[in-house]
């Protein structure tokens, strides 16, 4: 059996150096939001789950329970664009002490893959840290990593009008 599985192609990042007030598409919602542009790579959102060991001395089995769910730490990576407003918001945000970021990843449908309204859209909020230059190579591109730490669910909703 056949199936079809899709890129990632015509996904936008965009950030907004704040938090929502409540972790859903409202909050999102109201924040300001500024494209960064040169993606290369998106972060991966998401939680993690601890796990809990319960052992059991007559049955000679330790089972696992699912405990408290903490955000992913993950990276995202950009090649250089000169004057670019989103990559110069990240890397000081990446950069300062309280690294306080919202990201919102948009999978557009318009022309030139563009975002519209009805779009499908993931967000987060967490903190950016641990902004780094590409280390230079004969294969490599001049442009930067930073990371993100998730501090709450995913929340997905649509582009608004």
């Amino acid at each position: 059996m056949t199936g079809t599985t899709d890129t990632h192609i015509g996904q936008f990042l965009y950030i907004a150096t704040a938090l929502p007030a409540t972790n859903n598409t409202a909050g999102f919602d109201t924040l300001t939001w500024v494209l960064v542009g040169g993606l290369q790579t998106l972060p991966q959102l998401g939680v993690s789950h601890s796990i809990t060991d319960i052992e059991d001395l007559t049955s000679g089995f330790t089972s696992g329970a699912k405990g408290a769910a903490k955000g992913v730490d993950t990276s995202m990576t950009f090649r250089e664009v000169a004057s670019d407003t989103g990559q110069d918001n990240l890397k000081t945000v990446a950069e300062s002490q309280g690294g306080l970021l919202s990201v919102k990843i948009v999978t557009g449908s318009g022309t030139d893959n563009a975002p519209v309204t009805g779009d499908p859209v993931e967000y987060a909020q967490g903190i950016a840290h641990s902004y780094q230059p590409n280390q230079g190579s004969l294969s490599s591109n001049e442009g930067f990593t930073a990371s993100f730490r998730q501090n709450d669910f995913t929340v997905k909703g649509t582009e608004p009008a």
